[in-house]
């Protein structure tokens, strides 16, 4: 020390360095000891991961196991939160992605259901489940295309796999393409014969082909394989109501309601049933109705409800229009005109469009709206939090309890006004969510009110017009002036004709001599059906040759048919509707027996309405007595049906849309001043 201490020039040189030194030694490389301490830190973390990675692969490996068992016995809440859990410790793995995308579906949640599904087809193309899956989330979410491409690729991958061809059947079904959809489910059963859902499947594709007889013993055959299957009796029921076996529909029905408490669809087609039956009053059918509300609809209705907008009763109105019809359909024939018809200065129409498969016809509904909401894949509830947000003033019901209404999103009150047009179903929807209903005096005389949950709005006139489709053809000839013969005929749905029905027309055949009548429907594609029929006809005395059981299809072919008929029957006491306005329109006359409101006086509105009221009669003898009247006077016969068109041309419900549109408007508004004031 004293030696350094006597070099002071040595001291001095060291001293100025001594900061660099320092600078440049390990003792101020902060990074490098950073480095050096995160390699430390690695390297036990890695040691550390080493030992409990198994048990942590267990740990998850364990919880997917649990999804998946959860999932088995239905509790797909559990699953879905278990796989989710899986995914977050690693979210690299597709079988539980998968898992929990089937889980969501089935909770209801498809677009959480599709983004899963899709995630796991991108990491594993080749499997052709996960395809087969995402099949059905696509075609409920009404995205038809990519269903099929999914399905099809399903159905490539696995041209085996019973549950590919399943799920395509069923956006082929969806497409209206059943013949692709019957095969790929008959095939499915040939790969795996005691396959329910396909069973089932099938017997829903041979209903709407009109197949009644199949449909019916695939369903049982569903049924038999799966006897907690309610949707199998459901099927079973239509199958049955589409043959005029209306008893044992309607027990089909309840008891799939039985297995199935919630199941308002087959809930539903029991009150369907009801109505065409001929030993119920309208006060037990009204029962049911309200039976239907109390299950379904009630429990759902929010105590106060808030809605958006001011109660100004001036102010242009908000209206909303709920239909799975807006498409090509017999309902768009009546309600396009009205729609396109509104003051959209004082009211703005909103389309909610139920419509999986949309065509030219839905088009233009779009173009009629102000605002257009498709509802495919929207839960009830959602689709009633959409309108509330939509700030709808006046919602207006246009299916009643017929295929894809909506009636569980009017049970939650999401607009202050709601109101039921006739045009769906006829009759009341038996919702006290409902505040109104549209109709006219002819089909609910007063008193008659009783039969509703609804107010009736009476108008004037029927609440729709009716605009032909392209392909009608023109008025043909009265075919009796040919055949020195009349032919009556009904075009309307087996389901309406029931024996006492059958009964009368065998009188007015009887009591017209060589006179002959025509059934023109699905269900008489079946040559077992046909058979079943006649022998009806043949019990009660007629003669063999006199009655032709047949269908025509497509439709053109149909209202080409219209051309072989001089009188067409309406049958009670649920009428007719949109083939009694055809038979009008091309020509054809209509004897019509009014009763029960409003179902049973369809062909008194309709009559009524083009100046036919000579044809509407009250009692079976008068039924009988008017056809067999009508049938004698084949002079006067020809003269009406060159007319007829043109007097439907100038009636209510064939012309004067603006002025339908401006009385339905002033109806809504009269509503809502009594809201505004209230």
């Amino acid at each position: 020390a004293a030696s350094k201490a006597s070099d002071v020039g040595a001291l001095a040189a060291l001293r100025s360095g001594l900061r660099a030194r320092v600078e440049a030694s390990p003792l101020a490389d902060g990074p490098g000891l950073a480095r050096d301490l995160e390699y430390a830190f690695r390297k036990l973390w890695k040691e550390w991961c080493g030992e409990h990675r198994k048990r942590d692969m267990k740990t998850i490996r364990a919880a997917f196991e649990h999804a998946v068992h959860a999932f088995q016995s239905r509790d797909f809440e559990r699953s879905l939160a278990l796989a989710s859990a899986v995914l977050f410790a690693t979210p690299e793995d597709v079988e539980a992605r998968h898992l929990r995308g089937i889980a969501a579906f089935k909770l209801g949640r498809l677009s959480e259901a599709v983004e899963d599904l899709a995630d796991a087809i991108r990491a594993m193309p080749e499997r052709a489940d996960f395809r087969w899956n995402i099949t059905p989330m696509l075609r409920m979410l009404g995205r038809l295309p990519e269903a099929e491409v999914q399905g099809r690729e399903a159905v490539r991958l696995a041209p085996t796999s019973p549950e590919a061809h399943n799920n395509l059947a069923t956006v082929y079904k969806d497409m209206g393409r059943a013949a692709e959809a019957e095969a790929h489910l008959r095939h499915a059963l040939t790969l795996k014969p005691d396959y329910s859902d396909a069973w089932s499947n099938l017997s829903w594709t041979l209903s709407l082909a009109g197949n009644a007889r199949e449909a019916e013993a695939a369903a049982r055959r569903a049924f038999e394989l799966n006897p907690r299957d309610s949707n199998a009796l459901n099927n079973i029921g239509t199958a049955l109501m589409q043959q005029d076996r209306l008893p044992e529909a309607a027990d089909c029905f309840a008891q799939a309601v039985a297995l199935k408490p919630d199941f308002a669809i087959a809930h539903s087609n029991y009150l369907f049933c009801l109505n065409y039956r001929t030993d119920l009053s309208p006060e037990k059918i009204f029962e049911a109705y309200q039976a239907w509300d109390r299950a379904h609809a009630a429990p759902l209705r929010p105590a106060n409800p808030s809605y958006l907008g001011s109660r100004d009763p001036g102010r242009p109105l908000r209206i909303g229009y709920v239909s799975p019809d807006f498409r090509y359909h017999a309902v768009s024939f009546f309600i396009e005109s009205l729609l396109a018809s509104h003051d959209q200065s004082r009211y703005e129409v909103t389309c909610y469009a139920e419509v999986a498969n949309p065509d030219a016809v839905t088009e233009r509904f779009k173009r009629h709206a102000t605002r257009w909401r498709s509802t495919v894949g929207l839960s009830d509830a959602d689709l009633a939090e959409l309108i509330r947000n939509d700030g709808i003033d006046i919602l207006v019901d246009l299916a009643g309890h017929t295929s894809g209404n909506r009636l569980l999103t009017f049970a939650r009150k999401p607009a202050p006004i709601q109101v039921a047009h006739m045009v769906g179903s006829g009759t009341t929807t038996g919702l006290a969510a409902i505040d109104a209903f549209l109709i006219n005096e002819a089909l609910l005389p007063m008193g008659a009110e009783r039969y509703f949950s609804e107010r009736p709005i009476r108008l004037s006139r029927m609440p729709h017009v009716y605009v032909p489709p392209e392909g009608m053809p023109d008025v043909a000839p009265l075919p009796a002036l040919k055949n020195g013969f009349v032919t009556f005929g009904c075009f309307s749905r087996p389901a309406r004709i029931n024996e006492d029905v059958i009964k009368a027309w065998v009188r007015i055949l009887k009591s017209v001599p060589n006179s002959r009548l025509v059934l023109n429907s699905k269900p008489f594609r079946e040559e077992e059906n046909c058979i079943a029929w006649h022998a009806r006809f043949a019990d009660l005395g007629l003669e063999p040759g006199r009655v032709k059981l047949v269908y025509t299809s497509p439709q053109p072919r149909t209202w080409e048919a219209y051309s072989t008929i001089d009188i067409a029957l309406d049958p009670f006491p649920h009428n007719a509707g949109t083939t009694t306005i055809e038979a009008l329109w091309l020509g054809v006359p209509v004897v019509s027996l009014a009763g029960r409101p409003p179902v049973g006086r369809f062909g008194a509105s309709i009559l009524g309405s083009v100046g036919l009221d000579d044809w509407v009669t009250h009692d079976v003898d008068s039924y009988v007595a008017r056809a067999a009247t009508a049938a004698s006077n084949v002079t006067a016969l020809a003269r009406l049906r060159a007319s007829l068109r043109d007097k439907f041309e100038a009636s209510p419900i064939g012309a004067d849309s603006i002025g339908l549109a401006r009385e339905v408007e002033a109806a809504y508004r009269g509503l809502w001043k009594a809201y505004c004031t209230h």
